[in-house]
């Protein structure tokens, strides 16, 4: 019987700094986004992802993943549609549900 997933513990392990290839990108948390409804966004100049701050725990991770598949779409030049990150961000609950995929660790 697999776990569920814990949000929590995932959204704990967000760096400040991921690397793709030679390229870094800074992860910052901010209140709020000037349009009020914004929940993520990745800028490339400087090279960051923004994450709003007071998501629920699957809600920030969700949008955390969303944000890091539009920067490895740039740095892959995949040219990622949003509807495809957005499929790509649901597919990813999958991967990341303890013991399916890859077996749990003992």
């Amino acid at each position: 019987m697999s776990k569920k997933i814990d949000w929590e513990e995932l959204v704990s392990r967000i760096p400040h700094v991921i690397q793709v290839k030679k390229t870094k990108c800074e992860v910052c948390w901010i209140d709020d986004f000037k349009d009020g409804n914004t929940l993520g966004e990745t800028r490339f100049n400087p090279t960051q992802i923004i994450l709003k701050a007071g998501q629920t725990p699957k809600e920030a991770f969700s949008t955390y993943a969303h944000e890091v598949l539009h920067f490895l779409s740039d740095e892959y030049d995949a040219k990622l549609t949003e509807k495809q990150v957005l499929a790509l961000e649901k597919a990813l609950i999958w991967i990341l549900k303890p013991g399916n995929l890859l077996k749990e660790i003992k």
